[in-house]
Formats: C-alpha cells, structure tokens, sequence
C-alpha cells in the first residue's frame, strides 16, 4: 500500500466515526423523552477555525440538554437550571480511549442568558469539562469528578464562561455505547449527576 491509498485510508476511517457519532447525535435528540428532558440548542456545539488545522476536522461534540423537572422554559429559551453537557471526545490529546463525558454544569442565574447558544460557544462547556486553565479538578467518587473554579481565579472564570460555578462529571468508553444502552449510559448518568 502506498502513501496515497494510506491517507486515503486514514480519511475513510475518520468519515465512518464521524457517521457513527452522528448517529448517536441524531438518536439523543430523536429518541428523547420529551416529558422529561429540554434540548436548549438543537445544534451540536464544536470547536471550528480556519486559521488552524486543528479547527479543521471537530473532535469535540457537545449536546446541551436541561431537565424538565428543575423548572420551565423561560422566555430565553433556557430553563434556570443546571445544564447536563454530553460530549463526544476523540480527540487523542484530552483522552485516552475516545469517550461520552456526561457533566451536570451549574451556571447560577441563566435568566439574563440571550436565547439560543451558537455552536462556536464549543469553549464555554468544554474548557470546564475538561479542566483546563483557570479550573481545579477533584476525584469525588470512584467514576466522578467535580471541576470548580481555580482559587482566586472565580470572578475570572464567571466573567470568561458565562457564571460558571461548578461540574460534576462521568464519563464512558465511546465504543461501550451502543443502541442498546445508549439511553441508559447518557440520560441514566444525567439522572444520577442531577443528586450530586
């Protein structure tokens, strides 16, 4: 096999993960009950850029979801509540194996929030997913960690990602996901995140 069959190869492996995501994507929001659960944003938020090429394909996929039960839609369109993020990571730099990161987010008062949240907010619930600057992550049970704001660096972070306060999260093997247990792992861990 040559260079060329190669990242041809490559390229055919990248459009089949991305047609099972989008799979997974489409059966959260058309398989949802609706009774219990509230999609803000249909659109999945990603991080997207020409001016880079790691902007050029996505890696990251975030569905927001909120749950009916913690109050009604406001006028906003968001529910003045925690906002449970599903991301779809397989990207090799933030995680091992590829994986469903389900976190239960508290933003304090999401009645000043504008309606609708444009997908290029990708940063806004992954940089806290994901700990990364200006956040601390804790270990608070075997398969749970919570990620608040760093000391000192509060106001900065609540200035910077829209009132962050604080995460709870767990996450599973992408590949362990399947349309057998899909609900169970994404909105099962939604309802155990929402008692923490």
């Amino acid at each position: 096999m040559n260079l060329g069959e190669n990242i041809h190869n490559a390229f055919e492996v990248v459009y089949k993960t991305f047609q099972s995501i989008e799979k997974l994507m489409l059966k959260c929001k058309s398989e949802l009950d609706e009774d219990r659960y509230y999609m803000p944003v249909e659109k999945f938020l990603r991080y997207s850029s020409d001016q880079s090429w790691q902007g050029w394909i996505y890696w990251s996929f975030i569905l927001l979801f909120q749950r009916k039960e913690d109050g009604s839609v406001m006028e906003n369109g968001w529910i003045n509540a925690p906002i449970y993020a599903v991301e779809i990571n397989v990207d090799a730099d933030t995680c091992e194996e590829p994986l469903v990161i389900i976190a239960k987010m508290d933003f304090g008062d999401l009645r000043e929030w504008s309606a609708g949240c444009s997908p290029s907010n990708h940063g806004i619930f992954y940089s806290p997913i994901h700990g990364e600057k200006w956040f601390e992550e804790f270990q608070v049970e075997p398969d749970l960690c919570e990620v608040v704001p760093e000391k000192g660096y509060e106001e900065k972070v609540g200035n910077s990602y829209w009132g962050f306060r604080r995460l709870v999260k767990c996450s599973h093997n992408l590949v362990d996901v399947r349309q057998e247990n899909y609900k169970e792992i994404i909105f099962g861990s939604m309802e155990r995140l929402s008692t923490k």
